[in-house]
């Protein structure tokens, strides 16, 4: 008996040094290849949907748990309003452009007097030149006795009288051409008043279309919190689209963990939510920062005294699909995360 007792002791001590041996084995040629941690959770980019313009809900077209496709309309807003806004900025866009029109038909009707006064100062100037050589001509037979004081001097006022409708037909010109500079201000400022125009009712356009909210991309609906009647303001949240089918995984490894980690690496992944359905995928990329930087009060270690925390690095992996039929991936549920560093990553 004591003989057998004594036995035991070296046996269970050769088991110990056994197992140990074989777990350092096991650890050197297996284990210190894989990275694990149960802190990895199925993540989604989920919009949160909101009105972008005030009013009363109409409708609702869809319930919780919907699915929806890209463009669906999701909620209608009373749009009588915006409607009104709508044609009478297009009413506006209206009558300046007659404005406009009325400014143009002006500038022609202005150039057309520029050229009719500049025909007109040409025919008053061959009158001056006329009535001036008849001028000088009676001064010429007076000087011979063949003329009268009276003519010479009735022929002066000619000249003279011909040289006061120059300087009038001159005066009309500048006078068209000031209308003319006028009319193409006025159409120019009904230009720049159109386009101000037209860009309001581009907006009163585009708040009548937002009056109809729809879905931003396929996802299925959540957290629905807007009703009929609801009075829903700007940027208020209705509900959640949740884009389920492009669902992915955030794990959180400690940063002793990712040094041998690679962008592309395979992935094993259990779902708690289904442990006897084994997932495949890869990584995608690394958080720029550790989990800590992104909180609401980052941690601040400049001081004497701290406490030194193993820091957490967000790694992105991307599911393989298709998912076995029986999976659903449901952002917010955890996960178990497996890498193994020998595998190269996949191009």
């Amino acid at each position: 008996m004591d003989r057998a007792k004594s036995r035991i002791f070296p046996i269970l001590l050769g088991l110990v040094a056994v197992a140990a041996l074989a777990g350092g084995l096991w650890w050197w040629l297996e284990g210190r290849h894989w990275q694990a941690t149960d802190n990895a959770y199925i993540e989604a980019d989920m919009a949160v949907i909101a009105a972008k313009v005030p009013g009363y809900v109409a409708a609702v077209d869809v319930v919780d748990n919907q699915q929806v496709k890209a463009g669906d309309p999701l909620v209608h807003i009373v749009d009588a309003e915006y409607r009104a806004a709508l044609a009478s900025a297009e009413a506006e866009v209206e009558r300046l452009a007659r404005q406009r029109g009325a400014a143009g038909a002006r500038i022609v009707a202005e150039a057309e007097q520029v050229v009719e006064a500049q025909a007109a100062l040409r025919a008053a100037e061959a009158q001056v030149r006329r009535a001036e050589a008849d001028a000088a001509r009676a001064e010429g037979l007076l000087a011979q006795g063949f003329s009268t004081r009276a003519v010479v001097d009735a022929r002066r006022a000619e000249a003279e009288a011909a040289a006061a409708l120059v300087a009038e037909r001159r005066a009309g010109i500048a006078g068209a051409r000031a209308g003319q500079q006028a009319a193409s201000g006025d159409a120019g400022g009904a230009g720049a008043a159109i386009k101000a125009a037209l860009a309001q009712a581009e907006v009163a356009c585009l708040d009548l279309e937002n009056t109809v909210i729809r879905a931003p991309f396929d996802g299925v609906i959540g957290n629905r919190s807007v009703r009929p009647g609801q009075f829903a303001r700007a940027g208020l949240q209705l509900m959640v689209v949740v884009p389920v089918e492009k669902a992915f995984l955030v794990a959180n490894f400690k940063e002793t963990q990712v040094s041998g980690m690679k962008p592309g690496m395979p992935v094993e992944i259990t779902l708690d939510a289904y442990p006897d359905t084994p997932l495949n995928g890869r990584i995608e990329s690394f958080s720029p920062a550790s989990g800590s930087r992104f909180s609401v009060i980052p941690p601040e270690n400049a001081t004497g005294n701290f406490t030194r925390i193993v820091q957490r690095v967000p790694v992105r992996i991307t599911i393989d699909r298709p998912l076995p039929e029986a999976v659903r991936l449901t952002p917010g549920t955890s996960a178990n995360v497996r890498v193994d560093l020998r595998r190269r990553p996949a191009a």
